[in-house]
């Protein structure tokens, strides 16, 4: 060892030993490093947590076995923890939604509860409807399936559900056509094409002398000589020519024949046969054939011995067999009125009966009338009269029971503006007058039974604000559905109830009237209804002039063209009708025209008329009371009119979401059936008083 400055350094031995200062450690101050985990022990840790996760789930799960049709479907299962194996699912009791898909089917979803107990679930998804492309030949037609109408052909492809229908194709002037057809479904096209054999035969006519006019079903179709296509079945034809004797010509015609028919000599007419009755208007037929009405001028051949009779409602018909004689010949027949006992008990006891203003009988009375309609009052000061409309009936007495109100009471019930019924429809009190319905001859689009008619309606009356919605209907009967149109729903609670018939309607008025303790208007017999009761408040369906007067009157008196306006096309939301929304499962739509509904809409989706009425024009359709009659009026004013007493169809007004033709979207269109529509409901009314 060396010393700093490099000499050798003393020995060690001899250095001196000093001692130096020791201090223990604080404990306080010494720390020990915290010891963290590896990254193997957490990921153990992890697994164990997970392994007992799992086994906790495996030991308190349940098994659902899911099975599908069809059988590739995928499922996806939302709600909680589940574990799929195969068609097995395991899964904790509880609540879950269930979503099923596959190509070609409409997807379906779910709710489905896990219990304690054995789970097994089975979904059934619909096939959608198949595309049918449909062409006919030589025109287009109209299209049902199972005697529904889907739309027409040669307008691109239809939607029908899987499975095997019934096929109809109808055409004007054309035979129709049926087959079955089987529909594969899934979204796959199908093509078809048809022909269509005409419902007509051609016939050569010829008259000598010529140029008779032939006339068919009152309409001029020709003057001889001249080939006429008449449609299949018997047909009868009246030929005319001035100075000779009318001739009436039968043909059973048959489609797609071709014949000349036996040449025609029209017989001069030297005769004049002048024809009166009383009462007028007495219909008259010549040897069996209906000539007209009196007063009538006819033209025969003299010399020959002829049979009339002359016949009108309410009186015995008259018979009148004669000779025809050279030049003028005048018959005058006098028509005897039948009788019909009406028994009528009012009240106030005192108060008269009275025929316009001729007096009959005071109080309670048996009354024997002519069997034609009667306009009855009673009346008594103070009270407000009572009106009864009724046709006597020879041999079948009728009684009725009238008592008056106060005018107090009358006053009453004229401020009651609104209504509110058991099912909860709102009705409007209407208070009508006189007015035209009917269209113009020179009105575009017009059809020929839409004849002008003068009406008076005198009888205020309550219209339901909408139409009958489905919930309302299914209050009365609770299976009822509207169903669908092309995948289409008309079932929801607030679209108006359809593919129901007008006996449907009437028998839910009598419903409706017997929880508000009202007297029924119809009459019913099992399922039927077999006439009505004119004196009776309770519900009904409007007559075909009071929704006329609803629909069609503006403020100034004139009539509405459309339910818009006068013209062309319909202003934005004016209405639901066949619009842009539904071009792929309708026919005919309004260009340009959206009103977002392909189908029908929820009542007051649209703006209300002058009235405070929605859908009169648009939505469905609607049943009305009259049973449908396309003869022209008689002259005069009709008061009140409740249509023919019998017949096969009734009258529905109003365009629906199906039309979107000129035609059609006219309120004084007419239309009539007696089948249930998927575009026809109803609306229901009831008088005042």
């Amino acid at each position: 060892m060396t010393t700093g400055n490099g000499s050798p350094a003393e020995d060690a031995h001899d250095a001196p030993i000093a001692p130096f200062a020791y201090s223990p450690p604080d404990p306080a101050a010494a720390t020990t490093p915290a010891r963290r985990p590896g990254k193997r022990q957490i990921m153990v840790g992890s697994a164990l947590l997970a392994i007992a996760l799992f086994a906790w789930f495996l030991l308190s799960a349940q098994t659902l076995r899911v099975q599908t049709d069809p059988p590739e479907a995928h499922v996806d299962i939302d709600g909680g923890l589940h574990l799929v194996l195969g068609s097995s699912v395991l899964l904790r009791t509880g609540s879950y939604q269930v979503r099923a898909t596959a190509p070609g089917y409409h997807s379906l979803e779910q709710d489905f509860s896990v219990n304690n107990g054995s789970n097994e679930l089975q979904l059934r998804l619909e096939k959608l409807p198949g595309l049918l492309a449909l062409r006919t030949e030589p025109v287009e037609a109209r299209v049902l399936v199972d005697g529904t109408p889907i739309g027409n052909s040669n307008a691109g492809e239809l939607e029908i559900p899987a499975g095997l229908h019934r096929l109809r194709v109808e055409a004007d002037r054309f035979l129709p056509l049926e087959q079955d057809l089987t529909v594969e479904g899934l979204g796959k096209q199908q093509s078809l094409e048809l022909r269509l054999a005409p419902g007509w035969g051609s016939y050569r006519l010829e008259t000598e002398p010529a140029g008779a006019t032939v006339t068919l079903d009152g309409a001029a179709i020709g003057t001889t000589p001249v080939t006429l296509e008449l449609m299949q079945g018997p047909r009868q034809l009246q030929l005319s020519l001035a100075g000779h004797r009318d001739e009436a010509l039968f043909v059973e015609a048959k489609a797609g024949e071709e014949r000349s028919l036996a040449r025609m000599t029209l017989v001069r007419a030297d005769a004049k046969l002048r024809i009166s009755s009383t009462p007028a208007g007495a219909s008259i037929t010549l040897d069996g054939q209906f000539r007209g009405v009196t007063p009538l001028d006819i033209a025969l051949e003299s010399g020959k011995a002829h049979e009339l009779i002359a016949f009108k409602a309410g009186h015995e018909r008259a018979l009148r067999r004669f000779s025809a004689t050279a030049g003028e010949q005048e018959i005058k027949l006098s028509l005897r009125a039948l009788a019909g006992e009406i028994r009528l008990s009012v009240s106030p006891a005192d108060a008269g009966i009275f025929a316009g203003e001729r007096q009959l009988a005071t109080g309670t009375a048996t009354l024997s009338l002519p069997a034609a309609q009667q306009v009855l009052t009673v009346r008594r000061k103070g009270y407000a009269d009572e009106t009864l409309r009724v046709t006597p009936r020879p041999g079948f007495p009728q009684a009725f029971n009238l008592r008056l109100k106060t005018l107090a009471q009358k006053e009453e019930a004229a401020t009651r503006t609104q209504l509110r019924t058991a099912a909860g429809q709102e009705l409007a009190l209407m208070r009508p007058g006189s007015f035209r319905m009917g269209s113009s001859r020179r009105e575009s689009g017009r059809r020929a039974n839409e004849a002008m008619r003068e009406i008076r309606l005198t009888r205020p009356y309550y219209l339901s604000v909408t139409e009958v919605s489905n919930a309302e209907f299914r209050q009365f009967r609770p299976a009822h559905s509207s169903g669908n149109f092309k995948g289409k729903s008309l079932n929801g609670d607030t679209q108006p109830a359809t593919n129901l018939g007008w006996t449907d309607a009437a028998l839910y008025c009598n419903w409706l009237s017997e929880r508000e303790k009202l007297k029924p208007f119809y009459r019913v017999s099992g399922k039927a209804i077999t006439g009505i009761d004119q004196t009776a408040t309770g519900y009904r369906l409007p007559t075909e002039a009071e929704w006329a007067w609803a629909a069609t009157l503006t403020t100034d008196g004139n009539l509405l063209r459309f339910p818009w306006g006068a013209a062309l096309p319909p202003g934005p939301k004016a209405g639901n009708y066949a619009d842009k929304s539904g071009e792929t499962i309708l026919g005919e739509i309004i260009a340009g025209y959206d009103d977002g509904f392909p189908v029908s809409a929820p009542v007051r989706s649209f703006a209300p008329n002058r009235l405070g009425l929605f859908d009169l024009g648009g939505n469905a359709a609607e049943w009305v009371h009259d049973i449908y009659d396309a003869a022209p009026p008689g002259a005069g004013v009709e008061t009140d009119p409740f249509g023919a007493d019998i017949g096969e169809y009734h009258v529905i007004r109003g365009a629906s979401w199906r039309h979107g033709g000129l035609t059609e979207l006219r309120l004084a269109f007419r239309d009539y059936g007696s089948e249930a529509r998927a575009d026809v409901g109803f609306r229901i009314a009831r008088y005042l008083k």
